[in-house]
């Protein structure tokens, strides 16, 4: 019995553990543009609950494996922005509402989403993300760019055309998805859809010099940081009753009497 109290504890601080790294991950992006902060639910085992999260798997297939500790159920995101911030920055821009930015990776070419919208120029012209790894799309599927030797502000009807003076660049392109739990992040501020249907938003607003802040609050991270901290500690107390425990049974009860 002490065998499997061990392995359920130890399997309940790992979880901790693991929701432990999640709001670390929140905090430090408490600044960052567009972010939405995670957050993991669990399941009772005996819920049988979802296993397709595979940063999880090793955990969950453990669970599975030994019983007793809840499943990693999901992690999800939130839907709801932190508010807006005026920096009069004409490449800051931010979607009104519902929808992600359409972005390439210049890496791999594959496409990408995100809600971070303090994009900046290239050295060739394109518009790409902070980090310059992503190139803003059009509607179309072109990566949007302007014309460093034309001149020209660049410019923003409400509806996200970009213009560049008087010359029209293109529309961006922004979607939104019917399933956001299969929506996946992928590092740089950036979301993988892996499976969900995408759809342009009709009526799409885009304000320019403005910025989506971060969703993360950080106080209610820092009480739920406390808690599971003090969750982690307490199994791990339970860990060390019960190797006591089994010590004690191995070495003391076991011995034939004198």
């Amino acid at each position: 019995m002490s065998m499997y109290g061990m392995y359920t504890s130890g399997l309940a601080a790992l979880g901790q553990s693991i929701k432990i790294d999640q709001i670390a991950n929140n905090l430090a992006n408490v600044a960052t543009p567009g972010f939405r902060r995670d957050q993991i639910s669990f399941k009772e085992r005996l819920a049988q609950a979802n296993q397709n999260q595979s940063q999880f798997a090793y955990y969950n297939a453990q669970v599975d494996r030994n019983g007793g500790a809840p499943f990693i159920d999901q992690v999800t995101f939130d839907r709801q922005g932190g508010g807006y911030a005026q920096t009069r920055q004409p490449l800051d821009l931010a979607i009104v509402g519902q929808g992600f930015f359409g972005v390439r990776d210049l890496r791999t070419g594959s496409t990408g989403y995100t809600r971070a919208g303090n994009f900046s120029l290239a050295a060739d012209g394109s518009i790409v993300t902070a980090d310059g790894h992503h190139q803003l799309l059009s509607e179309d599927g072109r990566g949007l760019a302007m014309d460093p030797g034309s001149g020209g502000e660049i410019r923003l009807r409400d509806d996200g055309t970009l213009f560049q003076g008087t010359n029209e660049l293109g529309k961006i392109n922004i979607v939104d998805f019917d399933n956001y739990r299969r929506l996946q992040k992928v590092g740089d501020n950036v979301l993988e859809n892996s499976g969900a249907t995408a759809s342009p938003v009709a009526n799409a607003r885009v304000a320019q010099g403005s910025l989506e802040q971060s969703s993360v609050n950080p106080v209610s991270e820092m009480v739920e940081m406390i808690k599971a901290n003090r969750a982690l500690e307490s199994n791990l107390q339970m860990i060390r009753i019960q190797d006591t425990m089994l010590d004690h049974a191995v070495n003391d009860l076991g011995r034939p009497a004198r």
